[in-house]
């Protein structure tokens, strides 16, 4: 049955955070069918994201039915709306003070939604609740590719869609033409990331594969400054093609979440940054490599080696050694061409390996699922 569902988010930083927050709103109303209020305190970047949507709630005929996702501005004094049943509280934005007051007799499951993480921990601290000063207690979410932990945000009809798109050329056809990406020639690579120097040298080993030709895919973004640097401070702009001998970059409009997935599904190799998109490319089944936001106090690097940790089971020592080395080297902005040509050279077992890791974690849990089930049993226990 039907309950509302409130998700509270501030955007920190780049798209990430509104980027989840937006993707669980969507699973709880398409495939639970849970309307949701999604509470923003930025939302030029939710419209930069997914511009459709907003196109969606402005509707000609002033009686159509309200769309089940309702976006909430949330400014500083926030609106005074009565709290819904359950809430989640987005990697601890923490909600406003009113509306927690607001709160006791109304919200019976409360979730504070954190970061991912894969390091051991996390799985005794996964669902523990913290007592809050109006009375009630919120309870701790991890996602994870750990298997006793929160899971990964997955839409029901995701692996199927993925299928279709990669076995039948007609369809990406099509999807090439609509979206004004040209499909690739020889092997292909998306580049997704913050600004980082080791571009130059990834460009130039890039540039000496003389066995096939090479398609590189760099959505706008800031990975764009190092790629003008990489070029000889070119001019760079979304919907150019570059060709550099066997290798054509294309520079690519900021894509929808569900047309960025197409693009994960499209490509060999992909690089990715921050949480969202790492979290795709695992549904992608390719192999990945992560930019990891950097934290001062060098916290990053456990949360990095924990997920490649998590995920290399199986491996050969030889394939866990490059893969490992070359996500190691993207983040700390300094290739070597023995880190590219060792991880290349092991491309297909790590392929496979990332297809099996791919239905490995599509049998553990799924997050929303989880929040729903969990939700719905504090609700029933409320109501008896």
């Amino acid at each position: 049955m039907p309950a509302q569902w409130d998700i509270f988010c501030r955007v920190i930083d780049n798209f990430g955070d509104i980027g989840v927050s937006f993707r669980l709103a969507r699973i709880l109303c398409a495939d639970f069918g849970q309307p949701v209020r999604l509470w923003v305190d930025n939302l030029p970047a939710l419209a930069k994201l997914e511009p459709a949507f907003f196109a969606s709630q402005t509707p000609a005929d002033p009686t159509a039915p309200r769309a089940p996702i309702e976006v909430i501005p949330w400014t500083n004094p926030a609106p005074h709306i009565l709290p819904a049943p359950f809430v989640v509280e987005a990697f601890g934005c923490a909600l406003p003070l009113d509306y927690q007051a607001r709160m006791p007799g109304r919200t019976v499951a409360w979730f504070n939604l954190e970061y991912f993480c894969a390091e051991a921990w996390v799985e005794g601290c996964h669902a523990l609740y913290s007592p809050a000063a109006n009375g009630l207690a919120k309870q701790f979410v991890f996602p994870s590719t750990l298997p006793t932990a929160g899971g990964l945000l997955c839409e029901a009809a995701l692996h199927r869609a993925r299928d279709e798109f990669m076995h039948d050329a007609g369809v990406r056809a099509r999807w090439s033409q609509q979206w004004q990406v040209p499909l690739p020639q020889g092997l292909s690579i998306l580049l997704f990331g913050y600004e980082n120097a080791a571009l130059t040298p990834l460009i130039r080993e890039l540039q000496t594969l003389k066995a096939q030709p090479v398609t590189l895919y760099i959505p706008e973004g800031r990975l764009l400054t190092s790629l003008s640097t990489a070029l000889n401070g070119a001019a760079i702009h979304a919907g150019q093609t570059l060709q550099q001998g066997n290798l054509t970059l294309h520079i690519l409009p900021f894509l929808p979440q569900t047309q960025f997935d197409r693009l994960l599904w499209l490509c060999d190799i992909n690089f990715v940054r921050g949480e969202d998109s790492l979290v795709r490319a695992l549904w992608a089944g390719k192999p990945l490599v992560w930019q990891i936001y950097p934290t001062e106090d060098n916290a990053h690097w456990a949360k990095l080696n924990a997920l490649l940790d998590s995920i290399s089971n199986g491996l050969s020592c030889e394939s866990r050694a490059a893969w490992h080395r070359i996500n190691h080297a993207w983040n700390q902005q300094s290739l070597s061409p023995s880190d590219w040509q060792t991880f290349i050279t092991m491309l297909p077992e790590l392929s496979l390996h990332a297809e099996r890791t791919r239905i490995t974690l599509s049998l553990q849990t799924e997050l929303a699922g989880w929040l729903v089930k969990t939700a719905f049993e504090r609700l029933q226990c409320a109501t008896n």
